[in-house]
């Protein structure tokens, strides 16, 4: 399962990127799938499986002991739907923010 863990990196890698070049939708769906995949793999390592589920509230709640700004683990949630399907647009200062808090999670759970 160490992919889930690659995956995760790459997915930050991919963000990064994505602010760079003003994509801020773009960015934030990568920081969503780059926390997940490491909250996947904690979970994985802890009990050998992880939920089938895409909700970073709840698997954030299954890892514990780590603590997340709940207004960008909300814009996250949000952000895996509408960045691919809906007519939305988020700001810069929004997927700067987003990325300094997913990247301190990913430090704090051992990811980077």
């Amino acid at each position: 399962m160490s992919f889930l863990l690659e995956n995760a990196k790459s997915f930050l890698r991919a963000a990064k990127i994505m602010l760079e070049v003003g994509e801020y939708n773009l960015a934030l769906f990568h920081l969503e799938q780059a926390l997940q995949l490491c909250l996947k793999y904690k979970i994985y390592e802890k009990y050998g499986d992880f939920p089938k589920t895409h909700s970073l509230k709840r698997l954030l709640s299954e890892v514990g002991q780590v603590a997340a700004d709940p207004v960008v683990v909300d814009l996250l949630e949000d952000a895996y739907i509408s960045s691919r399907y809906l007519p939305v647009r988020y700001s810069k200062e929004s997927a700067q923010r987003a990325y300094g808090e997913v990247e301190k999670v990913l430090k704090a759970l051992s990811c980077l």
